[in-house]
């Protein structure tokens, strides 16, 4: 590298530091193109992974793949096998479990890694008999305070539901069943009831995942779209109509101990391609 006035082809960069004593000259270092793009791969692999993998992507991999039941309870998260698969090195991988883990569809064992968590039959009751509680309280802040602009995003919502219900997403079907609810607590307004429910919501996703009947709805959207149409004509019956979708929901589930199956991380991930 030179220093003075870039030369052609090249492109000067301002050095980093304090600023130039008064009378001087502003240093420059004139970096190539080819030297440029090595200094910008170099920062994106070190937010990223070798392979350049994004941490953010990795979490959603594993998300969905836990959700689609295809890491099903119990399977443990190997972090060197992760590694591996996408690229990203064991503090970063750790940020990516440390986050599922807050979401209650991982669990981290001392001295033993991860692994996909298992609610209990217990648990499933008690997530969506608070669900029930909570969700009594969304509704009616929903009614107090929603305009014509948060119903339109309700419907538009549920018309998103509609469409991938009828490809047949199941993924896909779960994850915006849930974001209904968490619509309808974020416009209600109480930030503190919204990260209770979000908390609640993604807990529900993981017990539809394990115990939901073969080919039973995970959330039918025709039930949503019922409570889109309560919540926009403000009916008194709004709650209630949410309080039955909820037990509606919990009685298509078939609450009963699942065996374990034994599962290759790598095939799962398909070497850490799997489609979003």
């Amino acid at each position: 590298m030179t220093t003075g006035a870039p030369t052609r082809g090249k492109r000067a960069y301002r050095s980093p530091g304090p600023g130039p004593a008064k009378g001087r000259t502003p240093r420059t270092v004139s970096v190539s193109p080819t030297d440029a793009g090595a200094i910008s791969k170099s920062l994106r692999l070190r937010r990223n992974g070798a392979n350049g993998a994004n941490v953010d992507d990795v979490y959603e991999q594993i998300w969905s793949a836990i959700i689609d039941n295809s890491l099903p309870p119990e399977t443990r998260l190997v972090e060197e096998r992760l590694c591996e698969i996408f690229g990203l090195g064991r503090t970063r991988l750790r940020q990516v479990l440390q986050r599922l883990a807050h979401e209650r569809v991982v669990t981290l064992m001392p001295n033993r890694g991860a692994m996909v968590s298992k609610p209990s039959i217990r648990e499933a009751r008690e997530v969506f008999a608070a669900r029930r509680v909570l969700e009594a309280g969304t509704v009616a802040g929903f009614i107090e305070s929603a305009s014509r602009a948060d119903c339109k995003r309700i419907h538009d919502h549920v018309a998103r539901e509609q469409a991938v219900w009828r490809q047949s997403d199941r993924r896909a079907s779960l994850k915006l069943s849930g974001e209904f609810h968490l619509i309808i607590a974020e416009i209600a307004g109480n930030q503190i009831l919204m990260d209770m429910l979000r908390d609640l919501v993604s807990r529900s996703s993981l017990i539809i995942a394990v115990y939901q009947k073969p080919g039973a709805p995970c959330c039918p959207p025709d039930e949503h779209r019922e409570l889109a149409l309560a919540l926009e004509r403000r009916e008194p019956r709004a709650p209630g109509l949410m309080a039955q979708h909820l037990d509606q929901v919990l009685a298509d589930l078939r609450l009963e101990e699942q065996s374990g199956k034994s599962v290759d991380l790598r095939s799962v991930f398909s070497n850490g391609r799997r489609a979003l």
